[in-house]
C-alpha cells in the first residue's frame, strides 16, 4: 500500500513540477512561439485530405485555363479599360450630387468644396492606373501562377489584388466615414448642450450641467451650422457606403469560397454516397410482415442502417468570415464606422 501511495504521490506532484518547468520554458519562448505558430496557420491552414485534393484540382484546371486559353495581355488592357470606367462613372457621380439630386436642396460651397476633393482622388487613381498599366500583364501572369498550390491560394491573392485595385473607393468611403461619424458626434454632443446636460463618461450616464450665456449661444451656433449642413454630408456618406458595399460583397463573396472549400467535409460526403460503414448513426430493428399484415413465424426482423444526412455534414461548412456579420454592417452604418474585410 505505502508503494502504491508513493507511485500515486510521484505521477501527481512530480510529473507536476516537470511540467509546470516545461509551462516556464514555453512561456519564455512564447513570442518567437506565437510567430511562428500563426505563421504556420496563415501558410499552411489545416484542412483535410478530400478538401486540400478538391482545391489543388480546382487550382490546376484553372491554372491550365489561364495559361493555355486566355490572352493575358488583351484582357490586361480590358482590366485597366473596365476601371478607367469605374473612374468615369464615379466622376459622373460627383457631378451628379453637385446638381441637388431629387429636388434636394444641398449647401452649395460644401457641395462645390466636396466636388473639388474628390475629383482630385479621382485625378490621382487615374494617373495610378496610367502607371500600373505596364505592370498589369506581369501581375495577372503572377497571380495565375499562385493557382498551383490551389485554388484558395488564387482566391487570397484574388482578393488582395481587388484591395490594391480599388483602393480609391476604400479611401472616398473612408473620407465620407470620417466627415460624417465626425458631424454625427458633434451635433450629439452640442444637441446636449443646448439641452442643457452633457455625457459623463466616468459613470457612463447623462448628468446635467451648468452653462454661461456665452457657452450656450457659441454651441446653439455651432449646432444649427452643422446640423444644416448634415443633408449634404448624410447624401455623400450615404452615396459612397452604397457603392464601397457592393465592393465588399464581392469581397465577402471571394472569403466565402475560401471558406467552403476548406472546411466542407467533402470527405464524409464521399463516405455518405459510398455507404461507408463509419457514417452509420443509428440501426432500426422492425420485425418483418406477411402481406396480411401478421408478423412471420420465427421471428424474422429487418435491419436497416440510418446514415448521416447531408445537411448535417454541410452544416459543418463555415460561410464567410466570422468577424463581420450583417448585424456588424447595420451597426457600424449607423455609427460611421469604416467597414472592411478581415483578412
Amino acid at each position: 500500500q505505502n508503494e502504491h501511495v508513493l507511485r500515486i504521490f510521484k505521477k501527481r506532484y512530480l510529473n507536476g513540477d516537470e511540467e509546470e518547468k516545461k509551462n516556464e520554458t514555453s512561456e519564455s519562448s512564447e513570442p518567437s512561439a506565437r510567430f511562428i505558430g500563426q505563421l504556420q496557420k496563415d501558410l499552411f491552414p489545416k484542412m483535410a485530405p478530400a478538401n486540400k485534393v478538391l482545391d489543388i484540382t480546382l487550382g490546376l484546371i484553372l491554372f491550365t485555363l489561364i495559361w493555355f486559353y486566355v490572352d493575358i495581355h488583351r484582357f490586361s488592357e480590358e482590366l485597366i479599360e473596365q476601371a478607367l470606367r469605374l473612374a468615369s462613372f464615379l466622376d459622373t457621380t460627383i457631378t451628379w450630387l453637385g446638381e441637388d439630386p431629387a429636388g434636394l436642396k444641398l449647401n452649395s460651397q460644401l457641395v462645390q468644396f466636396l466636388e473639388l476633393f474628390f475629383r482630385y482622388h479621382i485625378h490621382l487613381f487615374k494617373g495610378y492606373l496610367s502607371l500600373i498599366s505596364e505592370y498589369m500583364p506581369v501581375i495577372i501572369y503572377t497571380i495565375s501562377v499562385t493557382c498551383v498550390p490551389g485554388f484558395t491560394c488564387f482566391l487570397s491573392y484574388l482578393l488582395s489584388f481587388s484591395v490594391i485595385l480599388l483602393l480609391h473607393i476604400h479611401c472616398f468611403y473612408a473620407y465620407a466615414c470620417n466627415l460624417y461619424s465626425a458631424q454625427v458626434k458633434a451635433i450629439l454632443s452640442l444637441g446636449r448642450l443646448v439641452a442643457g446636460v452633457k455625457y459623463n463618461p466616468l459613470r457612463e450616464r447623462v448628468d446635467s450641467v451648468r452653462t454661461t450665456g456665452d457657452q450656450l449661444i457659441l454651441g446653439t451656433l455651432i449646432f444649427s451650422t452643422l446640423l444644416f449642413l448634415f443633408p449634404t454630408t448624410l447624401l455623400y456618406y450615404c452615396v459612397f457606403s452604397a457603392v464601397n458595399m457592393a465592393v465588399v460583397a464581392t469581397q465577402m463573396c471571394i472569403v466565402t469560397g475560401i471558406s467552403i472549400i476548406r472546411t466542407c467535409p467533402i470527405g464524409d460526403i464521399t463516405k455518405i454516397l459510398l455507404k461507408d460503414s463509419s457514417m452509420i448513426v443509428d440501426v432500426i430493428i422492425e420485425p418483418v410482415t406477411s402481406s396480411t399484415g401478421l408478423s412471420e413465424s420465427g421471428n424474422v426482423f429487418s435491419v436497416s442502417a440510418v446514415y448521416e444526412s447531408f445537411v448535417s455534414c454541410l452544416g459543418q461548412t463555415q460561410l464567410g468570415n466570422r468577424k463581420l456579420s450583417f448585424k456588424d454592417i447595420r451597426t457600424k452604418c449607423v455609427k460611421g464606422e469604416v467597414i472592411k474585410i478581415s483578412f
